[in-house]
């Protein structure tokens, strides 16, 4: 079994955790490479996962190599969305071969330069690495939602919470993007968002889902 094989079946077994669900025959189900069949009891073996009574669960081992896995790839989707403007159907398999190829050291450059964000593209939790526990208290007072930036005061887009595709779109065909300074011009009865030289008006649930730097 090789080393993508494992992390295949890690990410699988950590997607379900998420959900409340850790059953074994839920588990095996959605491992449909038949040459892993028996990857679940050689993973026991080597002290990732436990078995007992039906249900499947992490080691401390296997779940750290799960979360570093996760974060390298949720963070690579922020990234490729964010930065780099990835069309969405390219964003699952160009973040799955970055997991692979990432270090720890390279992965918290790109934690950093996106803001420590803390979901990812798909409204997903990016486990936390040393940079984001080393930052927490800067980043508590630097970053924050749009919601709570005062009237008239310019900051910079850090990070979008796109839950929806369409809708990051349409921020980013106003020229709301990562790395641009905007300005909350009113927030009642709605928010008009000044973004150079244009004035935007957006939906308040909308605008919590932008993060800003002060």
């Amino acid at each position: 079994m090789s080393d993508h094989d494992i992390d295949e079946i890690l990410e699988i077994i950590w997607m379900h955790n998420e959900k409340g669900e850790n059953d074994l025959c839920v588990v095996q189900d959605e491992i449909k490479n038949g040459r892993l069949h028996d990857a679940l009891a050689e993973m026991e073996t080597n002290g990732l996962v436990k078995l007992v009574d039906g249900k499947v669960s992490f080691t401390p081992d296997g779940e750290k190599q799960a979360s570093n896995l996760l974060r390298r790839h949720r963070l690579a989707e922020r990234l490729l969305i964010d930065v780099l403007d990835t069309k969405k159907d390219e964003l699952e398999s160009t973040a799955c071969e970055f997991e692979h190829i990432l270090s720890e050291e390279v992965t918290d450059a790109i934690c950093t330069l996106l803001g420590h964000p803390k979901f990812c593209p798909h409204g997903l939790a990016i486990p936390p690495g040393n940079c984001c526990k080393q930052a927490q208290k800067l980043i508590e007072s630097v970053i924050t939602g749009l919601d709570n930036i005062d009237i008239g005061q310019w900051v910079t887009v850090a990070y979008i919470l796109a839950h929806q595709h369409p809708r990051l779109h349409k921020l980013m065909s106003f020229g709301i993007a990562p790395g641009v300074k905007i300005k909350v011009h009113q927030k009642s009865p709605s928010y008009v968002i000044q973004v150079a030289e244009t004035q935007i008006a957006l939906e308040e649930d909308i605008v919590k889902d932008i993060f800003v730097r002060r």
